[in-house]
């Protein structure tokens, strides 16, 4: 075989091993991203935005319901004991809400209720000037449904610098239902035993925020547990 035609057939044997090299890397790459895709789908049961941040989680519920919340007369959830709330937080971490020796304040909100989109930045301005002094303050993100506005609520409440621990509801509101949800905003009062002393739902004042969270930290009467505005559970 003459040099010219050993030099053509080196060079094709070249750039055939250079084929089988690339292709290989190529099925390689794609195989990893399929694992990935699939690992990422399954590592997650409840839904979660873009961000990777939980929006809908299971909870499990310990104790005695909550009635449904009417604003109607004596509310017969005063004196119970809340039920304990176990979830977990929109980055995964475990969040209990369960009686814990302090009076606390718990609050539900929807991301695309307009009343809880007003009470949540007059909380949040609240906690500045430490109105909330003496209160464990909880939320608990219900409602939750991609299709409807201000959807993901971990980036409306991120966005309201939200300053206090956030439990993520289910996607059937399980911790709303065991807690008597029927309007958001949704407040739940609590003394320092566990007892339910106050609720209310919608829009609050200000001055009315402040006046029960300074009672409900002494021990006192609560002074306010009616409210404003609200958006009904069933109205989306």
């Amino acid at each position: 075989m003459s040099n010219k035609h050993s030099r053509a057939a080196m060079a094709a044997r070249h750039r055939r091993n250079m084929w089988l090299i690339w292709g290989g890397v190529a099925v390689v790459v794609v195989i990893a991203l399929v694992i990935a895709v699939v690992a990422s789908s399954g590592s997650d049961s409840g839904s979660s935005s873009a961000k990777g941040s939980k929006e809908t989680a299971p909870v499990k519920v310990d104790g005695t319901s909550l009635p449904n919340y009417t604003g109607q007369g004596t509310d017969p959830a005063i004196g119970m004991t809340i039920p304990t709330l176990t979830g977990v937080s929109f980055d995964g971490k475990p969040v209990e809400i369960t009686p814990n020796g302090k009076p606390q304040a718990i609050v539900f909100v929807a991301h695309w209720c307009p009343h809880c989109q007003a009470e949540v930045p007059r909380l949040v301005s609240l906690e500045k000037t430490g109105a909330f002094t003496g209160v464990d303050v909880s939320a608990v993100a219900t409602g939750t449904n991609s299709g409807y506005p201000n959807y993901p609520p971990s980036s409306w409440l991120a966005r309201e610098k939200w300053p206090f621990p956030v439990m993520v509801d289910s996607a059937t509101s399980t911790a709303a239902k065991a807690y008597g949800l029927t309007s958001y905003p949704y407040f739940v009062l609590v003394d320092a035993n566990g007892k339910v002393v106050g609720r209310a739902s919608g829009e609050v004042a200000s001055a009315d925020v402040i006046a029960n969270m300074k009672a409900l930290a002494a021990g006192q009467p609560l002074p306010l547990t009616s409210s404003g505005a609200a958006s009904s559970s069933s109205s989306k």
